[in-house]
């Protein structure tokens, strides 16, 4: 199934959108939490650029399945290397697209497990209740990283005050296990009603 995945294209513009219906389902969280990394999982192939410099996207990223649904890459907030003329017509084109986009289909927020959630990432979720953006999901990544007991003991508390709220779903993702990938992997097939995705 790897040659059904290909890279689309990157958008700097809201009118260079891909002109269609094709669902699609973002993927965003803060730079370094392994947006990339999980998109190479999800599609089995290196089709998003992995970096250790934060804020190496610029643009949205559009990654698609035949013609089945795509997934959007948004830069990674909280650090970038762009000047501040390009992080406003950025966050624009984003606001934009979450506001208006109608091939919207579910949003993954990741954050990184060893640290939860951060003033930044709140900001962010706050940001998505203003617009009343709904179809959120959270996705916890480097599970393979937690050594210690109490580190699994704060991420533990953290869900547990996380699922008191509207999100819908939360995901626990690592490069070392499979199962979690699996799991993301039904809830997209779910949402989309499709059955090749594999």
């Amino acid at each position: 199934m790897t040659d059904d995945w290909r890279f689309l294209k990157e958008v700097y513009s809201y009118n260079d959108l891909p002109n269609d219906s094709i669902p699609e389902f973002i993927f965003w969280g803060r730079s370094n939490v392994g947006k990339s990394s999980l998109i190479n999982l999800l599609t089995k192939k290196k089709i998003a650029k992995t970096s250790k410099t934060p804020g190496r996207t610029k643009s949205l990223v559009f990654f698609q399945f035949k013609s089945s649904f795509r997934i959007v890459d948004f830069p990674g907030y909280g650090f970038s290397k762009i000047n501040k003329e390009k992080i406003e017509l950025l966050d624009d084109l984003i606001e934009k697209y979450l506001t208006s986009r109608s091939n919207l289909k579910e949003l993954f927020l990741l954050i990184d497990s060893r640290h939860g959630l951060k003033p930044i990432d709140i900001t962010i979720l706050d940001l998505l209740g203003n617009i009343s953006y709904r179809n959120i999901n959270l996705i916890f990544t480097k599970q393979d990283k937690l050594k210690s007991l109490q580190s699994k003991k704060n991420l533990e508390n953290l869900e547990k005050e996380l699922k008191k709220k509207s999100y819908k779903k939360i995901f626990h993702t690592s490069i070392n296990d499979v199962n979690g990938i699996v799991i993301l992997k039904k809830f997209l097939l779910k949402s989309l009603n499709e059955r090749e995705f594999e």
